[in-house]
């Protein structure tokens, strides 16, 4: 069960945090905190930025390769990306050297 069941996803809470990974070239890691992102870190939703580097994919739920999964847009863009999702352990990105990768999330 999730952690907001019955609660109004529609307001902007005043809690929440923000994440910034590393990707090493070729690696799949997840959207959490602790050692490649496994540490589960609940949420509502989740803005994400590539702050350096380009070819950054994220898929939910399953690994992100070369064709699974959607880019994610650059900072030059000026627009983050929404992911309604209620854990960033279950978002899973893969780069190409050493890209970066904001999150902003929401609980």
């Amino acid at each position: 069960m999730s952690k907001f069941y019955n609660q109004s996803l529609d307001r902007v809470p005043n809690t929440g945090g923000a994440n910034q990974i590393t990707i090493p070239a070729g690696t799949t890691i997840r959207g959490g905190t602790g050692a490649g992102g496994a540490t589960s870190v609940p949420c509502k939703g989740a803005w994400l930025q590539l702050l350096s580097g380009t070819g950054v994919r994220v898929n939910i739920g399953a690994l992100a390769s070369a064709t699974a999964g959607i880019a994610v847009p650059a900072l030059a863009l000026g627009i983050p990306l929404f992911i309604p999702i209620d854990d960033l352990n279950k978002l899973y990105f893969i780069g190409t050297a050493a890209d970066k990768v904001d999150i902003l999330y929401r609980e």
